[in-house]
């Protein structure tokens, strides 16, 4: 776990700067200065569409390179790898883009009634898809090269402030809400091309187009690989987004409001990103070996890691939601219960760790594919059923259901097949300390000032949430994060 230790740091403190700046822009400049209606429009239609677009585009190209990586160590034949990658890709977008343009008068009929300001951007998802492509097929080569701390700067901060820049533009009429947009869209082009120039002299990033490998491996295998993840890849983005899209059919501004409450959860799950980053190479890597032992292992210490992170999260948005939310325009509150609800979905994912990933990069990866296509029946049912009904709250349920679903599914079928399992009984002692303590720090007195009462109770609780941790020494490298983080504050003796 050295490895996964040290870049994990680094890319932590990237992740959660991003935090910081995801803080400011989704609970105070996109509320301030785009309408629930304008909001569900960027990140509820436009993002999501491009989203399950360039999964399908990528033709499980990025999977591939996590699971292949470790048979292409030889300098000589990486490039023609990486270049094999990228023409698939280029194949893919031009494909997507063929489908796009024939579903027009699909969109067209959801939409034309009550969304029709997307109509209005309809073109605009091809080139934030060629984007998002771009960006996605170099992101994962370079990460399956355990090369991550750039790369989660990029995705984290960087994209973050160019939107940040943008919100400010058209906050002060400098630009139109459509050149927002359109800076909005571009800003994935922009974070393609600097992690480019970041890795152009690195000895894995080059490209030979003659992919002659077939010796080491055959390219049939590799494509019957990438078919299968691109099935279940599309199947599972379109599975996480098509509540958004399906709920923008019936009120854009209830699509901006459930993708508010999506960004704000979107904070529990960084941990799992960035763990998950790291872990998957070497998944590849023990599987090779089948290494049973040394996968059991980063199952159970990621499980550990994830659910501390994750309690701690969910436990400081619970005790500060109700804060949180009332400094918003009161279009923006009903978000509430919609936190609740994907928060505890998120806690249940985290949790149950890298089960996915497991399957994913064994020989059964091919279950995550049935799996993944049972859970988009289940998503598109529940929210056809429930988004009529409930609205907002019918999306959230939906999404719910289908996440707890979905996650104790795989971690039954790892169980039986593999015999791992995550948990210990360190779990339920983590699980425990987070709803004592998030339950006294909830009922600590209201402050008159919004600033100080969320900071009072963050505050309260963090330092509970550490002592418990410490003195129970329920993980030992939680532990000595705790201990390098008090030497390097405590004053220094002379």
């Amino acid at each position: 776990m050295g490895i996964v230790i040290r870049q994990s740091i680094k890319s932590t403190v990237w992740a959660y700067v991003g935090v910081a700046l995801g803080t400011i822009t989704t609970l105070w400049l996109y509320p301030k200065f785009l309408t629930p209606a304008q909001l569900g429009l960027t990140t509820g239609v436009l993002l999501s569409l491009a989203s399950i677009l360039s999964q399908i585009a990528m033709l499980g190209t990025g999977n591939s390179s996590f699971y292949f990586v470790a048979h292409f160590n030889h300098q000589q034949k990486q490039p023609k790898f990486f270049g094999y990658l990228i023409k698939i890709s280029l194949a893919g977008m031009a494909l997507v883009t063929l489908l796009y343009i024939g579903f027009k008068p699909l969109f067209i009929k959801w939409y034309n009634e009550k969304s029709a300001l997307f109509l209005d951007y309809y073109w605009l998802v091809i080139p934030f898809t060629i984007c998002v492509v771009f960006y996605n097929s170099i992101e994962a080569y370079t990460r399956a090269q355990k090369d991550i701390v750039f790369t989660n700067f990029t995705r984290e901060v960087m994209l973050r402030l160019l939107n940040i820049a943008a919100l400010i533009l058209f906050a002060f009429h400098f630009i139109s809400f459509r050149f927002f947009v359109w800076l909005f869209v571009m800003s994935y082009g922009f974070i393609f091309l600097m992690l480019v120039i970041n890795n152009r002299n690195k000895s894995f990033f080059k490209i030979d187009f003659k992919s002659n490998f077939d010796e080491i491996i055959s390219k049939g295998e590799i494509f019957r690989y990438g078919f299968f993840n691109v099935l279940a890849g599309s199947a599972w983005t379109i599975a996480n987004s098509i509540d958004s899209l399906m709920l923008a059919g019936y009120s854009l501004s209830d699509a901006g409001v459930y993708r508010l409450a999506f960004f704000i959860c979107s904070v529990v799950q960084m941990p799992q990103r960035t763990i998950t980053q790291i872990l998957l190479p070497l998944l590849g890597e023990h599987w090779k070996e089948n290494n049973l032992q040394k996968i059991d292992e980063l199952y159970k210490k990621s499980s550990l890691q994830l659910i501390i992170a994750s309690g701690f999260l969910v436990m400081i948005l619970f005790i500060n939601i109700d804060t949180f939310l009332g400094q918003l325009p009161v279009a923006y509150r009903a978000a509430k219960w919609v936190v609740v609800l994907m928060c505890f979905s998120k806690l249940i994912d985290m949790a149950t760790s890298i089960n996915g990933e497991i399957i994913q990069t064994s020989k059964f990866y091919k279950f995550n594919l049935y799996l993944i296509v049972a859970l988009l029946f289940f998503t598109i049912v529940a929210n056809y059923f429930l988004i009529p009904i409930y609205g907002l709250l019918g999306a959230a349920i939906a999404t719910t259901l289908t996440n707890v679903f979905f996650n104790v599914v795989k971690y039954l079928y790892v169980y039986f097949k593999f015999h791992l399992q995550p948990f210990t009984r360190e779990t339920a002692l983590v699980l425990s300390l987070t709803i004592l303590i998030g339950t006294l720090c909830f009922f600590i007195p209201a402050l008159k000032y919004w600033w100080l009462d969320i900071a009072i109770r963050t505050f309260a609780a963090s330092v509970l949430f550490g002592l418990s941790l410490t003195l129970l020494k329920i993980s030992p490298e939680i532990n000595q994060l705790i201990q390098k983080a008090f030497h390097k504050i405590s004053p220094r003796k002379n």
